[in-house]
């Protein structure tokens, strides 16, 4: 569905349902994504892109077109994330039941010694590496999403790095780069 920008903003406001089916389609993925990176849970990352995709077709009729459906649809994931990071409870996984031994775990458990270690810093610097890193989103848009200077979300991106990389050594730059 090839249609100009405000045509098909018309129908999503129309509240046309195949209109709305593709849009959320074409956008599911990289909100879940955010999401999924931002909580460490499947479920709750499912839960959470459902409220934002429910908030966000509420709220069209107040859409300006001034920023993209996709860096719009973020700010509205990253606001769920607040307010579910708000009212958690505290979750301790059982870490020591990982997989046994095998080759092809290798990978898997590189993407799960990254995420052990993001979530070890603090949010801030762990939502600016992970809106940069893996969303792929610009310093601009960071900065625009979570409310902060161009200057505190570079700073963070840095202070994330340096952890990192004290923490994880040379892996940091192998994963890293399989992370993009």
């Amino acid at each position: 569905m090839d249609l100009e920008p405000c045509e098909q903003l018309d129908k999503l406001r129309n509240r046309d349902a195949e209109a709305l089916n593709n849009w959320v389609h074409r956008h599911y993925d990289d909100i879940y994504r955010l999401l999924r990176h931002l909580t460490r849970h499947a479920e709750t990352a499912e839960d959470l892109a459902q409220q934002t995709f429910f908030k966000a077709i509420q709220s069209l009729s107040s859409y300006r077109g001034e920023a993209s459906h996709r860096t719009w649809l973020s700010r509205i994931a990253f606001r769920e994330y607040i307010a579910w990071r708000r009212k958690r409870r505290l979750f301790y996984p059982l870490e020591h039941l990982g997989p046994k031994e095998d080759s092809g775990y290798r990978s898997v458990e590189d993407g799960e010694v990254l995420l052990a270690a993001l979530h070890t810093l603090p949010s801030a610097l762990r939502e600016a590496f992970l809106l940069y890193e893996v969303q792929q989103m610009s310093i601009e848009e960071i900065a625009d999403l979570t409310a902060s200077p161009v200057g505190t979300v570079k700073s963070r991106l840095h202070h994330a790095r340096t952890r990192l990389q004290t923490m994880l050594g040379s892996t940091y730059q192998e994963i890293r780069y399989e992370c993009r």
